[in-house]
């Protein structure tokens, strides 16, 4: 039997540099989506983020007979790079729904090692934002349904700036939901579900480092991201 032997074009965004964590996983996705796209399989959701969709063992969760589900998150991304792969890790899939999770690696210029690299609560706001922002519009171009997701709190003890940084993603998030109204998309709180009594630590027992949710942590996630989709006739 022959074998087609043509491949389809690909977008590939190529190596940002040594020190991106995009990087990590590009050629591993490369390769995946190569393979999406020749087969010509009918993505249903293609799960977008950093480390904590990278954990998420989202085929588990949300997969089904028929149902095929993505997971595109790389651990450490950050906004800004999550826009530059956006067009090869989620428009040419073509997905339903891209569920987006990004911007708690960026709150780590806050106290950043070198200070050049350092930014401002204000700073690091508006950049997550801004990006954000470019991708929602871009799926919202090309016919997908975006599903934005708001950071999840941290209780990281060792970090001196800990209360800052949770203070300073409870503010993306509020600047996240606003930009989710305006654009009129699904916006998913997690957050809240997860969060102590005061409203901005990560609740203990959901976390074994204070950052990365475990089973448990996942399990209050998936009930929320199910029951906000839910509100808007969306079964996953």
């Amino acid at each position: 039997m022959a074998v087609e032997s043509r491949r389809p074009s690909v977008i590939r965004p190529g190596l940002f540099s040594v020190e991106a964590a995009a990087d990590r996983r590009r050629r591993e996705f490369d390769h995946h989506n190569e393979a999406i796209l020749h087969k010509q399989v009918p993505v249903d959701v293609v799960f977008f983020g950093d480390s904590i969709t990278h954990w998420w063992d989202v085929s588990t969760y949300f997969g089904r007979a028929g149902r095929v589900v993505v997971n595109r998150g790389i651990g450490g991304d950050t906004s800004e790079y999550a826009r530059r792969r956006f067009a090869a890790d989620v428009l040419q899939l073509k997905p339903k729904y891209a569920v987006i999770l990004i911007g708690v690696n960026n709150t780590w210029a806050l106290d950043a090692w070198h200070p050049e690299e350092r930014r401002t609560a204000e700073q690091i706001c508006e950049e997550v934002v801004a990006d954000v922002e470019s991708m929602l519009k871009a799926a919202q171009e090309h016919g997908i349904v975006p599903i934005l997701c708001s950071i999840l709190p941290t209780r990281i003890d060792r970090y001196a700036r800990n209360e800052e940084r949770n203070r300073l993603i409870v503010r993306i998030n509020g600047g996240l939901k606003d930009l989710a109204g305006r654009l009129n998309v699904i916006y998913v709180d997690y957050h809240t579900a997860l969060a102590d009594a005061d409203g901005v630590t990560l609740r203990e027992g959901l976390a074994d480092d204070g950052l990365h949710p475990h089973v448990l942590g996942y399990d209050i996630m998936a009930a929320v991201l199910r029951e906000t989709l839910a509100g808007h006739g969306i079964d996953l």
